[in-house]
């Protein structure tokens, strides 16, 4: 074992998702018709499209004297002609600034330290409580059922855990949206995992019944909380994400949009993230490992007098997303839609958190002359003194405008070349993917199923979710060994069998199953031969009463089936010789 770097998290969470086409371009590389942050999107933002006049004349005869006036001084003053920006920096301080001096190091909480195994990890952010509360929701609805006998069994915490260990090997497979039957095919092409775990059948009506809030009482909850039934689950999900990690120093806010199609008074069209159709996410996520730290649901707005009702503007949308992250002295990277004078100014002051992110075009707090038609590759800063302001060139006709409270200066990035990017943008490059690296890496495992009920869709993406940050808890305990790969399906695979096994032992012991399905369980424990169940003993020359002949008759044997120990007469059996009695259970289905 080694010592955890950057490039190990990165080499580990990663290496299995070159298939995915890659969402993180820079500047340089976007085409007009890009809809990254970064650009703007004709459809939607097109008031806001940064378009430069052409030069005419470079004569001071053709200037207004205000500009004139403006040329001259010492700073530059925004469009809402109150914001100024000094034109050269303010002078370098040789400490370092209170709000970039981290005292607490970055990795698992004490809570989450002694945590070894994948899960242990996992069980950090779902909980027994979790699962508990899961199942008597699901009971619940369960006993509301009108249907026969023996169909209607409540289920266990036991059979919870499996039912999500089975979603886990599904995503592994890249099953997750593949019809149950091909899963539970007996033909050579299914998994006997799935077969072994439980019936086809009792997946499904698990599935139709998971339920994260108790029925009886919803109808009155939901008419002051549009996401009532989710709500519990997913605020113990968040405080559970919270709870066991410290982040890194740089972090990112953006949203990702949960793929569904179901009927969603609050379901959204983007047509820039892969999905198009889907449930609004708000996240913080650490931008070096990608843990997530909090999340909102956007569920518009919500009804009068709700205690859940908030504001979705982005100032207030940001303020609450970091108060888990408040007085630590971290960076939060954003785009353009989040990004403002107003939000920078707020998260310095109040939170102790500096800003890097993107400007749109029409922000009053931007200089005319920033917009002005300039040299391709050429930069203007503009400096106060916590906040830093600067326009870009990358192609001609185009502008990027971001903002910074963490840089103070005029640093180019020589690395860039000829491009002569500031070190802001570099540093926005490198540190604004966190969000998207979270959603392409829940699409590489994704546990989802197709489902028109949106809290089901909303409970796959929180069991994403706590695969990804198990895993980052993984490799800070355990390290990562060298020229190791595919090193997150390996987590996944042994999760996914850790969570089964406990149902997988319940269902060997069981004298109910063929012997041949016991044994095939028993793989899953090392030995095949270990613990399986033995005919239930009984007394020399008993007679017992034949299972299969009606109770009148009273017909008793003394045989029983070799399989499954079932009493059973002469006129109810079959006869096979030694060789033919080795069939397969399915056969005779």
């Amino acid at each position: 074992m080694s010592k955890l770097t950057d490039s190990d998290i990165l080499r580990a969470l990663l290496d299995e998702t070159n298939e995915f086409e890659s969402q993180n371009e820079n500047f340089e590389e976007e085409s007009e018709n890009d809809s990254d942050h970064l650009s703007i999107q004709s459809d939607i933002n097109s008031e806001f499209e940064a378009e430069l006049p052409c030069l005419e004349s470079d004569s001071d005869d053709d200037i207004p004297l205000s500009e004139l006036r403006q040329n001259r001084a010492s700073y530059y003053t925004g469009k809402d002609g109150v914001t100024k920006w000094q034109k050269e920096q303010y002078r370098s301080n040789v400490r370092s600034r209170a709000e970039n001096i981290i005292t607490n190091l970055p990795g698992p909480k004490s809570v989450a330290r002694n945590k070894m195994s994948p899960l242990q990890c996992f069980e950090l952010f779902i909980t027994d409580e979790m699962i508990d509360e899961i199942v008597n929701c699901t009971n619940e609805k369960i006993s509301m059922q009108t249907i026969s006998d023996h169909k209607k069994l409540e289920t266990t915490k036991e059979e919870m855990k499996a039912l999500f260990g089975l979603l886990f090997i599904s995503g592994l497979v890249r099953s997750g949206r593949q019809s149950t039957i091909d899963l539970w095919s007996t033909d050579g092409t299914g998994m006997d995992i799935f077969r072994d775990t439980m019936s086809r059948n009792r997946f499904g009506f698990l599935l139709n019944n998971l339920r994260f809030d108790s029925t009886a009482t919803r109808s009155e909850r939901i008419q002051t909380d549009r996401l009532a039934p989710i709500r519990n689950i997913f605020v113990l999900f968040i405080k559970k994400c919270q709870d066991a990690y410290i982040p890194h120093e740089n972090l990112t806010i953006d949203e990702e949009l949960v793929a569904f199609r179901g009927r969603c008074s609050f379901r959204q069209y983007i047509p820039s993230k892969p999905a198009k159709y889907g449930i609004k996410i708000y996240s913080l996520v650490d931008s070096k490992t990608f843990y997530t730290l909090n999340m909102e649901i956007y569920c518009g707005k919500q009804h009068e007098n709700s205690p859940f009702a908030v504001s979705n503007k982005p100032y207030d949308l940001v303020d609450r997303l970091v108060q888990c992250v408040s007085q630590s002295s971290r960076n939060v990277t954003m785009d353009n839609f989040f990004t403002s004078y107003e939000t920078t100014e707020n998260l310095l002051k109040n939170h102790k958190l500096t800003v890097v992110g993107t400007l749109r075009a029409n922000k009053t707090c931007i200089p005319p002359v920033f917009k002005k038609n300039r040299e391709v590759n050429s930069s203007m800063f503009g400096f106060q003194k916590d906040i830093t302001i600067v326009s870009y060139v990358p192609r001609p006709r185009k502008m990027v405008y971001l903002m910074s409270s963490l840089h103070h200066d005029k640093e180019i990035d020589s690395a860039t070349g000829s491009k002569q990017k500031p070190a802001v943008i570099t540093f926005y490059n490198h540190t604004k993917s966190g969000v998207d690296m979270v959603d392409k890496l829940s699409r590489t495992y994704d546990v989802s199923r197709n489902s028109k009920r949106w809290p089901l869709t909303i409970f796959f993406a929180l069991l994403n979710h706590a695969g990804i940050n198990g895993m980052i808890i993984h490799m800070f305990n355990n390290g990562i060994e060298k020229n190791k790969t595919n090193l997150r399906g390996k987590f996944i695979r042994e999760l996914g069998i850790s969570l089964v096994k406990e149902h997988l032992n319940t269902r060997r012991q069981n004298q109910k199953l063929p012997k041949d399905l016991r044994t095939r369980i028993s793989k899953y424990f090392g030995n095949i031969s270990e613990n399986l169940s033995e005919p239930p003993a009984k007394k020399p020359n008993t007679m017992q009463r034949c299972s299969k002949c009606p109770r009148k008759k009273d017909r008793k044997t003394k045989y029983s089936c070799k399989k499954c120990y079932t009493p059973i007469c002469m006129e109810h059996a079959d006869f096979f010789c030694q060789e033919c009695g080795n069939f397969d259970t399915n056969d005779l289905n």
